[in-house]
């Protein structure tokens, strides 16, 4: 009876708010749940790995389960480690060069190097490799993956070469599929079997089903069917005690670590395993608020991970992102899941290994040949092609040393490919002058960097403008300058000023910042200590393009971190009206900028267009005002939708600007506009419980946006702005460029291409510049556009070319 009541009692119970924080019980309920998952997921990879690198399956086995047990100590609670398909080459080739005794002491060796990279703090600098360089990495091991397990799925042993792999495929295919010369066709239809249940079950999956992996279902399925129909093909060999077939090394297998070569064979393991991890981890925290890495830690725990996987004979392992996703996607709420996953796997081979000999090796080879296509992204050489040729080129080098040579010579040849092309980023410069539309005014345009390399062809640049001209010097380009030009330019300026003659126009605070920073990546430098070092420069740009450090002394990137404190969060108001949401936000703006609240509500609310809609229901009332010297922002988020000229917002980022700082404002405006492009994050910060929990949400958007990470797969469009002289478009440019950093300028000297565009943009532009952008980032591209008009008094047009309901949209933005 107390159970009909209990159950009565709970349908009339009010559904559950999705906002508010799990109890204790939720959350160990999903945390059991996720485990579950990603048991499934990670049992079939575990063996199909093992079988991949020939050697006996309770060695993935293990590694997957100490994989799931240093969740204990992980510095990400999320990610799920184990075995992984990026270090199945490496292992081969040390197994088949050395044999297996090798691989223990390997793997511990390789645990070492990472346990001390942790306490070395190097986490974050196991991240700085290359985009073009993973990318091609990952590629060359996905090639390498199916050219030797197409003949595993096709019950033939693999080569050791590549090529050999490869030249073998087509025989073994025509033999298996026709069973020609005693060949079954059993392996053929397994394999064909296999991959097109994957495909179809996650596809086609039914709703109630989603938590159960593509993976499992095609082994199972296929295992049962081999089993009951007697097919003729090879299954798993397995001991019937799982823990006798590990292979824990003696101190005379140690001694084989005296070789060089392993040495460096285990620390290449660590590189690869490290960044693999690492780059899975960020990956993982892209998905979810709930955690963040702590990338030290992390590097820690993976250590004593692979040393004890080593110890135990395991392979070495990795953070593995379809296990980590399958995590994440399950629910998993704290490093419970993880360590959960790996007692079932402990469970399922202590009490029931017989079952694992049932499974064709035919069946795991199809699965491994699946997994090395999912490497090879496609979508990812895209975006290293439109990002430059240079960058497609690095990817090349990695990719053909991966596959035709060693995987180690292959990272090794792209990331000196890497290096190659930023020394010659900091030996190029282009210097572009041309005539202003006023008389006597010459524009010097510098592009690339201005080192010590190019004086001598900067000088006579110099020299050659004319001493009765004004010099106005462009930087917008120019990524750096060290003290020789830098000491070049200020002496002409001097000169001039002492001759009486016309000076030279420059930025010159943001012209030494960039100096300073281009020596030291961060924090002020006394020029006369500077020396013009390449090595020095390269090794600042490679951290910079390379690695997501959050730097401390960065004032620039460390002011976008907690820029948007818990007192000026306002959650689930019930304002109406957009004036309603300006009175919210004023009395923390007052106390933030010192001003009186009558002035601020009048500055925000004077102007009908002082509100930018950046879409997915966010809008940004703002005013730029005298009296401050730096931007203040306070966000108020509604109970409900409200109407705000022809679209509705519930997110309101209320901004207030320095009058005289328009660069100032514009960056702002454009960091908001970035973080506004991430909705997943933008339903955790309506959703989120309390002003503390929004404002980690906040945090986390505002960091990655001011670390430069994009949205990938986003449509694009083309933008064309025109105006009506270069001058303004060149300064235009500057002040855009912090959101939409790369555009093509075209004027009076590219006359040709210019009368082909002036019809698209205006007939009467004098400089039309022209850059792809993402659909979604229209809004805030005409935002800027609409405040740079405001703040310039110069008119500008918009046009923007692109997949939209019209085929093409155009506003014309005037002053």
């Amino acid at each position: 009876m107390a159970a009909i009541r209990d159950t009565k009692a709970d349908e009339h119970r009010e559904p559950r708010d999705p906002a508010a924080p799990l109890t204790k019980q939720e959350t160990w309920i999903r945390d059991f749940m996720a485990s579950m998952v990603v048991f499934l997921v990670a049992l079939p990879l575990c063996i199909g790995i093992a079988v991949a690198c020939d050697v006996p399956v309770e060695r993935g086995l293990i590694a997957g389960i100490v994989g799931g047990a240093i969740g204990v100590i992980s510095g990400s609670p999320l990610l799920v480690s184990g075995p992984a398909a990026s270090l199945i080459v490496p292992c081969y080739a040390l197994v088949s060069q050395y044999g297996l005794v090798a691989l223990g002491p390997v793997v511990m060796l390789t645990g070492a190097w990472q346990l001390l990279a942790g306490y070395l703090h190097l986490g974050q600098w196991f991240r700085a490799v290359a985009p073009a360089v993973i990318t091609g990495m990952l590629t060359g091991i996905g090639v390498l993956i199916i050219g030797s397990q197409a003949l595993v799925a096709l019950d033939e042993d693999p080569y050791s070469k590549f090529v050999d792999n490869v030249a073998a495929i087509p025989g073994a295919l025509l033999e298996t599929a026709t069973a020609a010369a005693g060949h079954s066709s059993a392996p053929f239809w397994i394999a064909l079997a296999t991959v097109a249940l994957i495909v179809g079950w996650n596809r086609y999956r039914p709703k109630l089903l989603s938590i159960v992996p593509g993976h499992l279902v095609a082994l199972s399925s296929v295992t049962a069917a081999a089993y009951f129909m007697s097919l003729d093909v090879r299954a798993l060999d397995i001991s019937s005690n799982f823990f006798a077939g590990l292979g824990i090394p003696s101190a005379m297998d140690l001694k084989i670590l005296g070789d060089p070569v392993l040495i460096g064979r285990s620390a290449m393991f660590a590189f690869v395993a490290s960044a693999a991890t690492l780059l899975t981890a960020s990956a993982i925290d892209e998905r979810q608020s709930i955690t963040k890495t702590d990338y030290d830690k992390e590097m820690k725990a993976q250590g004593v991970g692979n040393f004890f996987s080593g110890l135990l004979g395991g392979l070495p392992m990795t953070g593995v992102i379809v296990r980590s996703s399958a995590n994440v996607e399950a629910g998993a709420q704290t490093r419970r899941s993880t360590i959960f996953h790996a007692v079932w796997l402990l469970l399922f081979v202590s009490l029931a290994p017989q079952l694992l000999e049932l499974i064709p090796k035919a069946c795991l080879g199809a699965i491994l040949v699946y997994t090395g296509i999912k490497l090879v992204d496609v979508g990812a050489m895209g975006r290293l092609w439109e990002q430059g040729r240079a960058e497609f080129g690095i990817f090349g080098v990695t990719i053909v040393g991966v596959v035709f040579v060693d995987l180690f010579i292959g990272i090794l040849a792209g990331l000196v490919a890497a290096v190659i092309k930023l020394v010659w980023t900091f030996s190029h410069l282009e210097i572009h002058q041309e005539e202003g539309p006023a008389h006597g005014v010459v524009h010097m345009h510098l592009v690339g960097a201005a080192t010590f390399v190019q004086l001598p062809r900067f000088a006579r640049a110099l020299e050659s403008i004319p001493t009765d001209k004004e010099l106005h010097v462009h930087i917008e380009r120019l990524d750096h300058i060290d003290h020789a030009c830098l000491q070049l330019l200020s002496s002409m300026q001097r000169q001039r000023e002492g001759a009486g003659l016309p000076g030279v126009h420059v930025a010159w605070q943001e012209l030494s910042d960039r100096y300073r920073k281009a020596l030291v990546g961060t924090g002020a430098l006394d020029s006369k200590q500077a020396s013009p070092s390449i090595v020095r420069m390269v090794w600042a740009e490679w951290k910079r393009a390379h690695a997501e450090v959050e730097s401390d002394g960065n004032e620039e990137s460390a002011r976008w971190n907690d820029w948007i404190p818990t007192e000026s969060i306002n959650l689930r108001t019930a304002a109406k009206t957009l004036d309603e949401v300006v009175e919210l936000a004023v009395p923390r703006l007052a106390a933030l900028t010192g001003l009186e609240p009558r002035l601020l509500h009048e500055k925000l609310t004077a102007t009908s267009d002082g509100h930018v809609p950046l879409g997915g229901g966010v809008s940004l009332p703002h005013a730029a005002i005298e009296g401050i010297e730096r931007s203040e922002v306070v966000v108020v988020t509604t109970d409900a939708s409200i109407m705000v000229g022809n679209g509705e917002a519930d997110i309101f980022f209320v901004l207030l600007s320095p009058l005289s700082d328009t660069a100032e404002h514009l960056r702002v405006l454009s960091h908001i506009g970035r973080m506004c492009h991430r909705s997943p994050l933008l339903e955790e910060l309506r959703r989120a419980p309390s002003a503390e929990s929004a404002a980690d949400v906040l945090d986390m958007l505002s960091r990655a946006t001011a670390r430069g990470e994009t949205l990938s797969g986003a449509r694009r469009c083309l933008a064309l702005i025109s105006t009506e002289d270069a001058a303004h478009a060149y300064e235009l440019r500057a002040e855009l460029s912090e959101a939409f950093a790369h555009w093509a300028l075209f004027t009076e000297k590219d006359l040709a291409i210019l009368e082909i565009l002036r019809p698209v943009g205006s007939n009467d532009a004098g400089a039309i510049l022209v850059t792809s952008i993402k659909l979604h980032e229209e809004p805030l591209l005409r935002a800027l556009l609409i405040e740079a008009n405001k703040l310039n008094d110069a008119p500008a047009q918009l046009v923007v070319l692109g997949e939209q309901s019209a085929g093409r949209a155009r506003a014309s933005l005037g002053g």
